[in-house]
Order: C-alpha cells, then structure tokens, then sequence
C-alpha cells in the first residue's frame, strides 16, 4: 500500500446534445420487500441533526443507466422520505453516457454539503446547503475516466479523528486521497493506492478504538456471489491484516449479492449500522431478472468481538429497525 498510480490527464467530455435532448430514465415501481419500497443499491447511510440520510442509486432500470438521484430522510430505518437530489441532466459535463451511480456525501468545515456522484464513468460533486439537497453540480469533474489506472467510480469519505476528511474510490484499484478544505479537490501528489484481496469496487474506511477498518465488495454485482470483506490496521497506510468475509450471499434464504455498503457508528453510541444492497428479494427464489440492475438497500446492525473483529453479518428476510429517538 502507498503507491501512486500513473495519473493519465484526459479532457473531460463535451457535451454533445442541450439538456433536453439528454436521456431521462427512473424506474419509480413499487416494491414491499425493503424499507425505501423501490429499487436502490450502493448506500451511503450518514447521520445528520440525528436523523438518517440515505444516498444512492435509484435502480431498476437496465444496465444501471438510471440518470437521476434522491435522498432519503428517517428517523428508524423503517419509514422514508423521498426527496430530488440531482439530475445528470443539470450536471455541466455529462454527456448522456452511461447513468447515474453510487453517491456519497460529506459535511464540509463551512456547514455545507458536498454531494459525489459518478456519471458517465466520472465521479462529480455537487454542493447543498442542506443533506436533503438540492445539489448545484460543480463544472468539471474532480475524476475524469481514464485517470488512477482504474475505473473511476464509487466515491466515499473516510472522516479522521483530526476532522481530514479522506476522498476514496476505485474499481479494481483502491484510492484513497485527503480532501482539500473545498472537499471539491485533492492534491493527486498525496494520493494513495492499494488493493485488498481480490478488490473489485466499494472501498469503505471506518476506526473504532485506534483500529483502522477497510471493507469492500468482490466479485461481480451480477453475481450471487457478490459479497463484502474486510481487514483490519493499525494505521490508515496498513499493513493490513488477511481479509475475512463479512456479508455473503444466503441460498437458503434466498438472499443473493449481498455487496457495496457503507457503515455508520450513531454519535454517542458504541452502535454501528451497516447498510448494503442485494437482489431484490424473492420467496419463490432467485428473481430470473436478478441481473445487478434491480436490486434493494437493506440495513443490519454491525457487533464487533473482543479482539476487534467483526462479527459476520447473516443476511435476513426484511431489514434492521433502530430509531434515532432516544
């Protein structure tokens, strides 16, 4: 771990048609097997002014080509609102390619929001006032494809205990790289690389009593065999210990692709949650259109062992419940 990557400089790409003749794709159907009653998939679960916000992809449609984002406002994992975050359409550079995937947010130190998002196989930012948005996207990507020797997609922030906020992304590689104070820009000099067993994109950072926690997804999202793994350090620069499996796929349940989550500790609490995506659930069996594109966030609440460790994850029917009101 510690290498930097060879940094191609690419333009990004122009765009090619007006706002109105760009494409508009959200599958709105309604689904009963999750809290959020829809199609969704790469969480980013966060906690602000003690309520949960949920960012993600609103999926369902094929070959992830969905193009507009929300976010999602509970008090107890159980009962959501649904508000308009962004839509590619409004974002400067995007040229209609490819859809709307894996957002991510962080609090910035000036109070506002910085929303990240991948379009077009870019991550851009956007920035709110609010964690509800909306969102006003920046001009230019801050990752433009093609850079990192990887695939530029699924953005996510690691906070440190000094308040530096850490960007990180990669599919194939992962990076992991301090955040200017904007948290628009890094210096790509201090960016950092390395790759967890067999990487393949999601890469999560968290610390609970001086250990460091990397997590992330293997093999395919159309895959059952979709999973997360995680390893533990005693510094963010590793080494790192042998990964261990700690959400995989349960046949028995008819759970399949139990991948891309993020975990949240809720402040004041030795209480952590993680939220991941799967299949969208079925009691008759594996969905025949279970092919990564229709899938649904659940939640589950994460226990940690004596030495540190976690505590494997088992999948279940229905998701967790834990209000904020205490």
């Amino acid at each position: 771990m510690g290498t930097v990557g060879t940094v191609l400089q690419t333009s990004p790409k122009p765009r090619a048609v007006p706002r109105d003749g760009l494409p508009h794709r959200v599958n709105n159907a309604v689904l009963t097997t999750n809290p959020l009653r829809r199609y969704c998939a790469d969480p980013n679960l966060a906690i602000f002014d003690g309520r949960y916000f949920l960012y993600c992809t609103d999926d369902g449609v094929d070959n992830w080509d969905t193009t507009a984002f929300s976010v999602y406002v509970s008090d107890d994992l159980a009962t959501w609102e649904r508000y308009p975050a962004l839509d590619l359409r409004d974002v400067p550079w995007w040229d209609g390619s490819d859809g709307a995937w894996a957002p991510s947010v962080v609090q910035r130190a000036d109070g506002k929001y910085v929303f990240y998002f991948v379009a077009g196989s870019q991550i851009g930012a956007a920035v709110g006032e609010s964690p509800c948005g909306p969102f006003v996207p920046e001009p230019e990507p801050i990752v433009r494809e093609g850079t990192f020797d990887c695939h530029t997609i699924d953005p996510g922030v690691y906070v440190e205990d000094d308040g530096t906020r850490y960007f990180l992304w990669g599919n194939g590689i992962a990076w992991a790289a301090p955040l200017n104070e904007d948290c628009l820009s890094f210096d790509e000099s201090h960016a950092f690389s390395w790759v967890p067993g067999d990487f393949r994109e999601a890469i999560w950072i968290h610390k609970r009593n001086g250990i460091y926690y990397a997590s992330w997804s293997e093999n395919d999202a159309r895959e059952p065999e979709y999973c997360v793994k995680y390893a533990m350090a005693e510094s963010l620069h590793g080494p790192w210990s042998e990964p261990r499996v700690l959400i995989e796929q349960d046949p028995a349940r008819k759970l399949y692709a139990t991948g891309h989550h993020n975990i949240v500790n809720i402040p004041g609490t030795d209480e952590w949650i993680i939220a991941y995506h799967r299949f969208a659930y079925n009691p008759a069996g594996r969905w025949a259109g279970g092919d990564g594109c229709h899938r649904e966030v659940v939640f589950a609440p994460l226990d940690y062992d004596s030495d540190g460790s976690l505590v494997p994850v088992r999948p279940q029917v229905g998701s967790y419940v834990r209000s904020l009101a205490f």
